[in-house]
């Protein structure tokens, strides 16, 4: 594995350990919003970790695109429904 990408799932781990931090302290304040994120974010911290020899950047870069296409199309359905004719 190169440098570059062992610097890289350092840090996408670093920034998942960050958002489960900030989410628990959110969870404690109002757990039945928050609680699900923290636990999907806890989820994609250990994916992270079980791929990290199974080519965990080729995966995320994927998963970052779909995730991308997804928030488009949710964008694109929030206008229209926003802004439609009466």
């Amino acid at each position: 594995m190169e440098e570059q990408e062992k610097d890289t799932l350092f840090l996408m781990g670093l920034a998942a350990f960050g958002a489960l931090l900030a989410s628990s302290l959110a969870a404690y304040l109002q757990w039945i919003v928050v609680l699900p994120l923290s636990i999907s974010v806890f989820l994609v911290m250990i994916l992270t970790l079980l791929l990290y020899k199974k080519g965990a950047i080729h995966f995320s870069e994927n998963l970052e695109k779909w995730v991308m296409i997804i928030t488009l199309i949710s964008f694109i359905a929030a206008f229209i429904y926003l802004y439609r004719p009466i």
